[in-house]
């Protein structure tokens, strides 16, 4: 997989100012997040599922590693904003599937199943594919990919299983304030590109962020209507 040419204009001021906001936002929406989810599920975990929490989490495991190795590779404030909201959100899902699994609500169901043998399934796909290229697991690109059978793949069958069973353990403010921070990230990240240029860890991290808005996207859709 060859990396798309570099480019690298020169970032003014305004757009310092503007990724500091998109930082902002992206740290506020996750404490709305983090604070309306838990205290939602205090309630209602109608809908949710412990393979959505736990693949959820390794996804944003894969994506701080991406972000700390693009700030190595080249450091900047964008970089470093990126490194801790992926750090923030990785506390704050732990902490959802900890009080979900408090609240007894850690069964594991049919939903969970098709969740992890679709996303083994495409984990091993991947890497199959990427063995073919000559590029390991640690590939950038390689880690976009399985971050995508790790998010965007749970969250349609969580749409399943949010048709099948209801939505009431997702808290309003959780659902909004997801798509805020996708959207903040992806933000980030073209600030990051425009600042850096072109890397694989910038573009497995987009791969990733997109394949994730997508899926929540539908999710979103099914939620409303149910």
């Amino acid at each position: 997989m060859p990396e798309a040419p570099a480019f690298q204009p020169a970032v003014n001021g305004p757009s310092w100012r503007v990724a500091d906001v998109l930082f902002v936002v992206q740290i506020g929406c996750a404490l709305v997040f983090g604070v309306s989810q838990t205290w939602r599920m205090c309630s209602s975990v109608e809908g949710l599922s412990p393979s959505w929490f736990l693949c959820w989490a390794l996804f944003l495991v894969i994506n701080l590693r991406l972000s700390i190795q693009a700030h190595r590779v080249q450091p900047s404030r964008v970089t470093r904003q990126t490194v801790w909201a992926y750090a923030i959100w990785t506390t704050i899902i732990a902490a959802n599937l900890t009080v979900l699994a408090w609240q007894g609500a850690g069964t594991w169901t049919r939903v969970d199943d098709v969740t992890i043998g679709l996303a083994l399934a495409g984990i091993v796909t991947t890497l199959a594919i990427g063995r073919c290229h000559g590029l390991g697991w640690r590939d950038p690109i390689v880690r976009g990919w399985l971050a995508v059978f790790f998010k965007g793949v749970p969250q349609l069958t969580l749409a399943w299983n949010l048709a099948l069973v209801g939505g009431g353990g997702l808290a309003a403010f959780g659902v909004f304030a997801g798509h805020v921070t996708i959207c903040t990230r992806l933000g980030q990240l073209v600030y990051s590109i425009r600042e850096a240029g072109w890397d694989r860890n910038r573009t497995g991290s987009l791969i990733s962020e997109v394949a994730n808005e997508g899926s929540w996207i539908v999710a979103t859709i099914v939620w409303l209507l149910v």
